[in-house]
């Protein structure tokens, strides 16, 4: 038996084969053409890069009659607007997007932020979904008769069935969490129907079989079951074996999330002001939330493009890449750089300042360009340090950690965070661990299996653990304290500024 995970990005789309032992057969990825920081993307592009990688993907397969399942998982707070006959009524709205008006500071005054936390267990801001229907329901000659999230508007286009699953329910601002239902308070607030969302499903669902037409269109059989999938951070916890409280998924890509897994929703609302959101997990297993750092590999990446820019021939030359040279000379032990990694604004958990900027602290005649690298990890490391610290005082104190995306490929970074974070770090040898994920939730939602995180564990590869060095323990134990004054005083400056 075939699953096939479409991992949907910001940037791109993705999908990937997997049989049912394990085994990856085949990997298509489409990236839209769109120039960088558009805040818009075209629904129609969207639409035909991800069946283009579906058919491509399907091309390269040996047996097509294997493929039981399609699991279509996606990034949150975006959507689609579509009219009764499923057609697009505007670009879709990047989930990074400045989507704040006056109209949704009047309805968050209106109800109450301490309200909306409490329903939707987020803290209303016009990133999520909410803020940006409100400017599409705006729009001249807009008739909305669905919004559906960017996975499920894949799925429409798949089966024909409106649908959405739990997680990305979550990253609009209008799902009671608690209910497990749109919440009619904040719907009628804001002057919505019900009738506009799609059906929530729980995550993993059947949700119908691929229309004849789509079917023939990507070479497979109509037979093949259409799956919604997850947010993609609850995708990749997934295919990292996160299944008890005490699990904890650090996945490092463009940006970098820490996503705990733990029983029960927090009753301290400064949990949720400080922009922890609370999303049901898979299995009823209990709750997962993100703290995030918007820059992440970003920086890392800027480092290579701007100041490591010298060692492409080089690398070239080697075969290898510039990061694999970068961490083979960066200084093996801790310095005395400091970095604030805010190159791009302070965005994430639990602190949004997006007017912050970076800088570098410190800095000698000694300092070369190794250094910086070295002190970009550590600086990275410390903003998800401080977020780990944060959680523990809310009773959130992950035990296991497991390391994916490309972050976790560096061994270098793996051991700075190691140091930095006190804990022994697991690294998942799978590159793909949204696509898994999804595949995973696919042939569960075949078979009938029950215990997708069970299931899950089969399916785990881990390398070799990394443990911390007490003697860097030690000195990064001080150079955090460091850091946070440092950060306490960015900060203050900027909000002293607004």
């Amino acid at each position: 038996m075939i699953s096939l995970g479409v991992d949907i990005g910001g940037t791109g789309a993705k999908c990937v084969a997997f049989r049912d032992d394990g085994a990856q057969l085949a990997l298509r990825y489409c990236e839209y053409p769109n120039p960088p920081g558009k805040v818009n993307l075209d629904a129609g592009v969207l639409a035909d890069s991800v069946l283009r990688v579906i058919r491509e993907c399907v091309a390269e397969l040996p047996d097509v009659g294997e493929v039981a399942a399609v699991t279509v998982s996606s990034f949150g707070e975006s959507f689609v607007p579509v009219d009764e006959g499923g057609r697009p009524l505007t670009d879709i709205i990047m989930y990074f997007a400045d989507s704040s008006s006056k109209e949704f500071d009047a309805l968050v005054e209106r109800v109450g932020a301490e309200r909306f936390m409490e329903i939707a267990r987020i803290k209303p801001d016009a990133s999520y979904s909410l803020a940006k229907m409100l400017y599409t329901r705006s729009l001249p000659g807009a008739k909305v008769w669905k919004f559906l999230l960017i996975a499920g508007f894949i799925c429409y286009r798949l089966s024909g069935v409106p649908a959405t699953d739990v997680s990305l329910a979550c990253r609009t601002l209008l799902y009671d969490v608690e209910r497990r239902c749109w919440s009619q308070e904040l719907l009628e607030a804001a002057g919505l129907d019900e009738g506009m969302m799609p059906e929530v499903y729980e995550t993993g669902s059947v949700i119908g079989n691929l229309l004849p037409d789509v079917a023939s269109a990507l070479g497979l059989s109509p037979n093949v079951k259409v799956v919604i999938g997850a947010h993609d951070q609850v995708v990749n916890a997934l295919a990292c074996g996160i299944r008890e409280p005490g699990d904890c998924m650090d996945g490092t890509g463009t940006s970098e999330c820490i996503e705990p897994l733990f029983a029960d929703i927090p009753r301290n609302m400064e949990f949720i002001s400080e922009n922890y959101a609370c999303v049901p997990y898979v299995d009823g297993r209990g709750y997962v939330t993100y703290a995030y750092n918007l820059s992440g590999g970003a920086v890392v990446r800027w480092y290579r493009d701007q100041l490591a820019f010298y060692l492409k021939d080089r690398a070239r030359a080697e075969g290898v890449s510039v990061y694999d040279i970068l961490n083979r000379e960066c200084p093996k032990r801790p310095g005395e750089l400091m970095v604030l990694p805010y190159l791009q604004g302070l965005g994430g958990t639990p602190d949004i300042r997006v007017n912050a900027r970076g800088a570098l602290w410190g800095v000698s005649m000694d300092t070369g360009l190794p250094d910086i690298y070295r002190a970009i990890l550590e600086a990275l490391s410390f903003e998800m340090a401080y977020n780990l610290e944060k959680l523990e005082t809310y009773g959130i104190a992950p035990r296991r950690l497991y390391a994916c995306g490309g972050g976790a490929r560096s061994k270098v970074w793996l051991q700075i965070k190691a140091d930095v974070w006190n804990r022994e770090i697991l690294p998942v040898e799978t590159e793909e661990t949204g696509a898994l994920g999804s595949a995973i939730l696919g042939f569960a939602a075949v078979t009938g299996e029950k215990d997708r995180c069970a299931l899950a564990r089969k399916y785990l590869r881990i390398g070799a653990p990394v443990r911390p060095n007490p003697a860097n323990v030690e000195i990064y134990e001080k150079k955090f304290r460091e850091f946070k004054r440092l950060r306490s005083f960015l900060l203050d400056s900027y909000e002293n500024k607004e």
